[in-house]
């Protein structure tokens, strides 16, 4: 219950500090004007984008799992991919995801080592290729945005090397697990000394435990690393059809002289340097980003404004209140007695 109300708190907290926000930026009647003008079609293609986002999420969840030979469920790849956007949005630096899907998954009689392995590798492949997406969207439109945004080279050169850092962190736990365990053990010697950790015996041997379960199963998919194709195509048009979003955000607006290209590239230098901000789903950064980078196809600053609020929705608010659905209703369904609560 006491969850409940933090979740509600930062759901409806972050949305009127939002709207509180837009109406600094233009008169509200302006942007109610703004509003009223959206074309509800235009508006059913984006949703019908974070659908697509979420549904090829969850089929490289099940294509990964199979690696592991788990054979999970539609529906259950689904609903973790869905406990774990919402986990995601309300947790500081997208952090809070994993761990619930991890639990979830050993519901359906996944072994935490295993499910720790598949969550892991499924994480690698997004963040190589979002690295790799980066990389060409830079390579392609950066002096574009350079000289359209002021101090666009230092905020966007920085995600990036997050992004670089964060995968080469990633491959390390995977591929050099004496050095991996070490460090950890250090970790939990500090929290046993700040007295974090009480039973420091007991939690080593529960790691042990735990990265044995992981690394025999990383083992196994380094000899098949080909099995990780799939997964990397369907993680490029996932990442598409995020970036896609705001495109027919934009066209809902009027704003329609924009090409497809500039968008797909402004969206991913948003994901790029929002994608670390430490608050939960990113709030504040990833609107001052979105306003940043897209005010160069706005005319108007009501549009752009409503724009930021439009896709907020799509990208922020419509996961949450999704994956609570799935988290709080679903579980009861005879199909799925499987409950992380």
């Amino acid at each position: 219950m006491k969850n409940n109300k933090i979740n509600a708190l930062i759901i409806i907290g972050s949305f009127v500090l939002l709207i509180g926000y837009l109406l600094l930026m233009d008169n509200p009647k302006d942007l109610l004007n703004a509003f009223m003008s959206a074309q509800f079609e235009h508006l059913l293609l984006a949703l019908a984008c974070i659908c697509l986002y979420w549904l090829l999420e969850s089929l490289i969840l099940k294509n990964i799992s199979r690696t592991q030979s788990k054979k999970l469920s539609t529906f259950a790849c689904l609903r973790t991919t869905m406990v774990g956007q919402l986990f995601n949005c309300i947790t500081p630096f997208q952090s809070g995801g994993q761990p619930v899907q991890a639990m979830l998954l050993a519901k359906y009689d996944v072994p935490i080592g295993e499910a720790s392995c598949i969550l892991l590798t499924k994480f690698i492949v997004y963040q190589t290729i979002l690295t790799f997406y980066s990389f060409f969207v830079l390579l392609f439109r950066l002096q574009f945005f350079v000289t359209h945004v002021s101090g666009f080279t230092l905020l966007v050169l920085v995600g990036f090397l997050i992004h670089i850092l964060v995968v080469a962190f990633l491959i390390g736990i995977g591929f050099f697990p004496n050095s991996t365990k070490k460090i950890l053990i250090k970790i939990i010697h500090f929290l046993h000394k700040i007295k974090v950790i009480k039973n420091i015996t007991k939690t080593i041997n529960k790691l042990d435990n735990e990265l044995d379960g992981f690394y025999s199963n990383f083992k196994i998919l380094k000899k098949n690393l080909k099995t990780l194709l799939l997964p990397s195509i369907l993680t490029v048009l996932q990442l598409t059809a995020f970036f896609v979003i705001p495109y027919f955000v934009c066209f809902s607006l009027g704003v329609t002289n924009i090409s497809l290209f500039d968008v797909i590239c402004a969206s991913a230098f948003v994901l790029m340097i929002t994608s670390f901000i430490p608050t939960p789903g990113g709030f504040g950064g990833a609107e001052g980003s979105f306003y940043l980078i897209f005010r160069v196809f706005f005319p108007k600053v009501a549009l752009l404004a409503i724009a930021i609020i439009l896709w907020r929705v799509f990208t922020f608010y419509l996961p949450i209140i999704v994956g609570i659905f799935f988290t709080k209703i679903l579980y009861r369904s005879k199909e799925d007695k499987a409950s992380i609560v």
